[in-house]
């Protein structure tokens, strides 16, 4: 049983952490990296619109940022982090 609760523990050692905010002047910055500490540089970023058109996409920096001039209407930012860490923040939670 003491083994089950570690392989678990030690499963979810590798998540997504992903935050945006709107930056200054309609720029939204977003962070991306992983809970133990690795660095998301090189992982893409996707905008999408509601019809899940891809809007841009770009790679995160080596500063674990991607920064990009919001568009118009309601998006979602997508990190793709890897093979099961995906993360998405929608237009409307992103704040100042």
């Amino acid at each position: 049983m003491a083994g089950a609760v570690f392989f678990c523990q030690a499963a979810f050692a590798h998540g997504p952490v992903f935050d945006c905010y709107i930056e200054h002047d309609d720029w939204v910055k977003c962070e991306a990296g992983f809970t133990d500490g690795s660095s998301a540089a090189g992982r893409k970023i996707l905008v999408r619109d509601m019809s899940n058109k891809v809007l841009l996409e770009g790679d995160v920096g080596k500063d674990n940022t991607y920064t990009f001039q919001a568009p118009t209407g309601i998006y979602s930012v997508i990190f793709l982090g890897g093979e099961g860490h995906e993360s998405t923040i929608q237009s409307s939670d992103i704040s100042r």
